[in-house]
């Protein structure tokens, strides 16, 4: 069956604001935008095309992938932080993830050194650690701008942002001048972030720039631990940027299905959700 487009029968020549139009149209419709099919429709060049899709990506109206582009996802932001949960007065977290980051944080380091990835899990962890500060000295490495915004808010953090250039897209920060950071960086733990993870293709993320950042921080850690969102569970993303067997520990935010945390567990790979890590850190203070 061949897919309807929203082209047109003539290709007359578009100001730049007439293309974008076209494009974030074209997206909407069909959910991806294929460089070469764009320039045969548009009557343009390749190059062209390219030029039109990063300039939509830093106004945040769509994600450069090979080839083309895709849909921006939709995030909350209704957080002065983007993407962070919703805080109370008292500035706790207002999370079903709550219960899950809590044990999380009590069984991290809280000195030493922890690198942080970005995610919205990783930056409501971060908003428990403000909660919650630890007693000791810790340093924190961050690829997240929002991640680093939130823990400077601790006295007796040393937060590091890697620096680099800024995705639009999840605020990370990508490309040589992160890397070039993170191969000098060594830490106690590593909280990776994956876009995907699944039994036969690893740990993944939707660009090369997000792989590539994120095979960094599993290298840096002595001990990697993966905080996976519900959704991304058995579920490969673009670019696999780490094996099962490099990853330490998984923790799954949300409500996954028992039967998709056995896939792992069955596999002597350690993944953990609200039901054991909770309880098990209850039972540690009783």
């Amino acid at each position: 069956m061949t897919m309807r487009r929203a082209s047109e029968s003539s290709t007359p020549v578009l100001t730049p604001g007439q293309r974008f139009e076209r494009l974030l149209a074209w997206l909407e419709a069909e959910g991806r935008l294929d460089v070469g099919d764009v320039a045969t429709r548009l009557g343009v060049a390749q190059e062209t095309v390219r030029r039109d899709l990063r300039v939509l990506e830093s106004r945040a109206k769509l994600v450069r992938v090979h080839g083309g582009a895709v849909e921006v996802e939709a995030e909350d932001l209704s957080s002065p932080v983007r993407g962070l949960a919703a805080t109370s007065a008292s500035g706790a977290v207002v999370s079903a993830d709550r219960g899950l980051l809590e044990a999380l944080w009590a069984d991290l380091p809280h000195s030493g050194t922890l690198l942080l990835g970005t995610g919205r899990l990783s930056l409501e962890l971060a908003q428990v650690i403000v909660n919650a500060p630890p007693a000791d000295d810790l340093t924190v490495v961050t690829n997240s701008l929002d991640v680093g915004l939130v823990l400077s808010r601790v006295s007796r953090l040393s937060v590091y942002n890697i620096g680099g250039t800024v995705s639009p897209r999840t605020r990370a920060q990508e490309g040589d001048w992160a890397l070039t950071e993170l191969h000098r960086v060594h830490t106690d733990v590593s909280v990776v972030c994956p876009a995907g993870i699944s039994v036969g293709r690893g740990l993944s993320q939707p660009t090369p720039a997000a792989a590539a950042v994120s095979q960094a921080e599993v290298a840096a850690g002595a001990r990697v631990l993966a905080l996976v969102e519900e959704s991304a569970l058995g579920r490969p993303s673009f670019v696999t940027f780490a094996d099962l067997d490099e990853i330490d520990q998984i923790v799954v935010g949300g409500d996954p299905a028992l039967a998709a945390v056995q896939e792992f567990t069955e596999r002597d790979m350690a993944c953990a959700d609200h039901r054991s890590m909770v309880g098990t850190v209850r039972g540690q203070r009783s």
